[in-house]
């Protein structure tokens, strides 16, 4: 019994050392201009766009910008609570829930990329990194 429960808090310290490190990443990247890794190597933004911007706007308590800048902004942290007490969760619960807030963003993706005003999500292969490094040596 002990030992599980060690092995089940060493699990824990390494998600949330996982969790721990992309946030220093994020923040390293955002110190050389780069909010969005994916975008800036693909020109395309990704499911998560405006989940940052949403949640600094939470921070002070301006919940219709939150909204608009991400509308899903309040599941990440509930996925990341789901996910560090899955197992105490019925399996079916879990899996049904994950799958849920991973169709919820497909659909608010997809919904963005295609009726949005491209203020926020945005589709410009040109302006990836690759691209502007071929525009440069080309010149």
């Amino acid at each position: 019994m002990a030992m599980m429960v060690k092995n089940l808090i060493k699990e824990k310290r390494g998600m949330i050392s996982a969790i721990v490190a992309v946030v220093i990443l994020y923040i390293f990247l955002e110190c050389f201009g780069i909010t969005c890794p994916i975008k800036f190597i693909t020109g395309v933004s990704c499911a998560g766009c405006g989940m940052s911007r949403a949640w600094l706007a939470c921070l002070r308590f301006d919940f219709k910008k939150a909204f608009y800048y991400h509308p899903l902004f309040i599941f990440p942290p509930c996925m990341v609570c789901v996910f560090l007490m899955r197992n105490k969760i019925n399996a079916v619960i879990y899996k049904v829930f994950t799958g849920f807030v991973l169709l919820l963003f497909c659909a608010v993706y997809l919904y963005r990329m295609i009726a949005g005003n491209n203020d926020i999500v945005v589709f410009e292969p040109q302006h990836n990194i690759i691209f502007q490094i071929l525009k440069i040596i080309k010149k």
